[in-house]
């Protein structure tokens, strides 16, 4: 993790966001009633655009899991930028205010996709707001992994990759309702806050790389916990769902899991 109070030090990872305040997650015996989706003149498949029908579950679509590749493929390629560009790895890093701006810009645009259901659901507003986060986070992203080695960075995506694919996995083939789990998941995650804090604190007064270790693993081990949550919840048939309808939160939980355990693994392992 980051070292405070020291020049030149990346800056600290906002924004790790619990998943767990979804209106839409539904238990058995509750029908979510059907809001009937407008009919728009663009592709009846095209997901994004909302076209889809109710009857089909959102990851099911080919363009959900498309714009799903897009917005990491969106990332991948920001975060590769300065290493290929000198110049650009420099005004990242001396332009702190560009990433503090990138940063409110995607936390105002992610509270408003996942707090207002009229934002996700309109053609063309969710396009639109879907675009600005990929782009906000990727900067903030690129920002970060500049001032790590190319190697870590490498390292880092390598471990989240083959990390995330078998959390994936688990989560279609196990018979456990990890969905029941969730209330554990936020007790977890106001506990991390708390512990976060506290290594925030103490950084004004001493460096140790052993709490920051200990408070990035414990991140991404509680970020991997969410994932398995949140594609059990979007397969459906479990305590806790999220309507087929809601294929942009979907996609938007997934796309912020995964880039959190990247950050994190990225300062468990990140070499600078």
């Amino acid at each position: 993790m980051a070292s405070y109070g020291q020049q030149q030090q990346p800056p600290v990872n906002a924004g790790y966001l619990p998943q767990g305040n979804n209106p839409y997650q539904s238990q058995p015996g509750w029908n979510v009633p059907n809001q009937g989706m407008p009919d728009y003149s663009s592709n009846p498949n095209n997901a994004e655009g909302g076209g889809m029908p109710k009857n089909e579950l959102g990851f099911n679509d080919q363009t959900i899991r498309a714009a799903f590749v897009r917005k990491l493929g969106v990332v991948t390629a920001m975060c590769a930028l300065p290493y290929m560009h000198p110049p650009l790895m420099a005004f990242t890093k001396n332009n702190f205010g560009l990433y503090l701006g990138s940063l409110i810009t995607f936390l105002v645009v992610y509270f408003a996709l996942m707090c207002c259901d009229g934002v996700r659901r309109s053609f063309p507003t969710n396009l639109i707001c879907t675009g600005i986060l990929t782009l906000s986070i990727g900067f903030v992203t690129m920002v970060i992994t500049a001032y790590y080695s190319v190697e870590s960075v490498v390292m880092a995506a390598a471990i989240t990759t083959v990390s995330c694919a078998g959390i994936a996995l688990f989560a279609l083939v196990t018979k456990r309702d990890i969905t029941s789990m969730l209330g554990f998941a936020l007790i977890a995650t106001m506990v991390l806050m708390l512990f976060g804090f506290m290594v925030i604190m103490s950084s004004f007064f001493f460096h140790s790389r052993i709490l920051h270790i200990v408070y990035a693993s414990l991140g991404a081990l509680l970020f991997m916990f969410y994932l398995a949550i949140d594609i059990q919840m979007i397969m459906g048939g479990r305590k806790y769902e999220i309507s087929p309808e809601e294929h942009i939160f979907a996609a938007i939980i997934l796309f912020m899991d995964i880039i959190q355990i990247f950050w994190f693994i990225l300062s468990i392992f990140g070499d600078r």
